[in-house]
């Protein structure tokens, strides 16, 4: 997470940022996905950065650090890719971010590619490591 955030923090164009709480509360953006056994569940990406553009409209961009590692790493990136279709364009970007072979890697959920890739995939790191990510 803190690698993300230095790299977020490094960009000139970025005007405020926000921790996402990990639980419930009023003022946390919660994304809906199906665990392993298809029930509901809620994921909370980690961060919300805000930037300004050369239009001097803020956006918001949802970028969410996780660890391929833990089992439920594909069905919430499931969950932000369908979130993303239904949203995407509310937001400046929506990447996932994961740490593959000591490097980052990012997956841009605004390409319907990267989506259908992780609708399809069986493996969340193989998906990191794939053409459909990039060096972050």
């Amino acid at each position: 997470e803190i690698s993300v955030l230095d790299s977020e923090l490094a960009q000139s164009d970025i005007v405020a940022w926000y921790r996402n709480p990990a639980r419930a509360t009023q003022d946390s953006l919660a994304v809906s996905y199906r665990d392993g056994k298809g029930d509901w569940r809620a994921m909370r990406p980690d961060f919300i950065f805000f930037t300004r553009g050369s239009d001097d409209v803020v956006k918001a961009s949802i970028v969410d650090p996780h660890g391929t590692h833990l089992a439920d790493c594909l069905p919430k990136l499931r969950g932000l890719a369908a979130f993303t279709e239904q949203h995407g364009s509310d937001f400046h970007r929506i990447e996932a971010v994961a740490k593959i072979k000591g490097a980052l890697r990012v997956l841009d959920l605004t390409r319907k590619d990267v989506r259908e890739a992780i609708f399809n995939a069986a493996d969340a790191e193989v998906l990191y490591a794939s053409k459909h990510a990039n060096d972050y």
